[in-house]
């Protein structure tokens, strides 16, 4: 797949494209729908499939009080994109600029070069232009005049036949139910940063755990207890993954971020300090609670240990999606 940063990294004069369009945070089964939608109809057509998103999130730009947590940033939204047998990635960089374009005038870019589309794909909540007054009315409207063929796939659902959404995958990543969150995914939720220096209470217990720095924006799960994996460049190992802020160390009020804390089942080599690991969360085992001492906590962790180990080796196949949709990354 080639990527594209800007409209004006796009070459002059290219082939007409299927062009599907969204900001497909997370890559979801209804992104995947569309991406797939798009897929077909530009083989039929044997022309290129180009998707369009946006970076940052819109929302961000426009209501910087209400940001969305990122489910995918945009290094690793482009490695799943590129999984889906995509020919092109435009990622248009979101600006308050770009954002007073006109719905009717972004219709028009899309017709035109450099992106040349001749058939649109896009979900049926899809809004663009100023404002926000384009909708999938607006772009079958404008698209006639211009010989746009539009496609909009129906609403994908599942679990309880509600539509799935990035809204309702943050939603249950954020109260910790990343299990459910990985069905409407089709893949475990997963959040990465680099290894930073802690406080090494964990290696005098005997459980020496990683910290990862997490970003801000990062869709980070509930306080608890995880069972998954940590992956770097160098491999993948099980992991019992703390969120949270180590109450039984930490008196009084918890403020700030949550840290997060992961302690590698088999991994036997030297602190990896500096180095980018991805945090990849499988199920949530239990709350993070204050214990009366260490040694009470230890005894937990190794209660913790026996069931990461239960559902790891129940996690099959799943359980590598994510290392090879990012193969290249961390």
């Amino acid at each position: 797949m080639r990527t594209y940063w800007s409209l004006g990294d796009l070459p002059l004069g290219g082939p007409r494209r299927v062009v599907a369009i969204g900001t497909f945070d997370g890559v979801h089964l209804g992104h995947q729908e569309v991406i797939a939608q798009a897929r077909a109809r530009s083989k039929e057509r044997g022309v290129p499939l180009m998707v369009v998103t946006f970076e940052p999130n819109p929302v961000a730009v426009l209501r910087p009080e209400l940001s969305p947590a990122v489910l995918t940033p945009v290094e690793l939204k482009s490695a799943l994109i590129g999984g889906l047998d995509v020919d092109e990635l435009l990622v248009i960089p979101f600006t308050r600029a770009f954002a007073r374009v006109k719905a009717e005038r972004f219709v028009e870019m899309l017709a035109s070069a450099p992106i040349g589309a001749d058939t649109v794909v896009v979900g049926r909540n899809f809004r663009f232009g100023h404002g926000g007054a384009g909708t999938v009315d607006t772009l079958q409207r404008v698209g006639r005049g211009l010989r746009l063929e539009i496609i909009v796939p129906d609403m994908v659902t599942a679990a309880g036949d509600k539509p799935v959404s990035s809204t309702r995958i943050r939603r249950l990543v954020a109260a910790g139910n990343v299990k459910d969150a990985a069905v409407l995914l089709s893949r475990p939720h997963n959040i990465e940063g680099p290894v930073v220096d802690g406080e090494k209470r964990g290696r005098e217990m005997g459980v020496p755990t990683a910290n990862i720095e997490i970003p801000r924006r990062a869709a980070l799960p509930s306080r608890g207890v995880y069972a998954g994996f940590v992956a770097t460049s160098a491999g993948r190992w099980s992991a019992a993954i703390n969120v949270g802020f180590a109450p039984t160390f930490h008196q009084g009020p918890s403020l700030g971020r949550p840290r997060v804390e992961a302690f590698l089942l088999d991994y036997e080599g030297e602190p990896f300090y500096g180095v980018v690991a991805r945090v990849i969360f499988l199920e949530r085992l239990r709350d993070e609670r204050r214990f009366d001492d260490a040694e009470e906590l230890v005894a937990q962790i190794g209660r913790d240990v026996a069931e990461t180990r239960r559902i790891v080796a129940g996690s099959g196949e799943a359980s590598a999606t994510v290392a090879r949709d990012v193969k290249e990354s961390p």
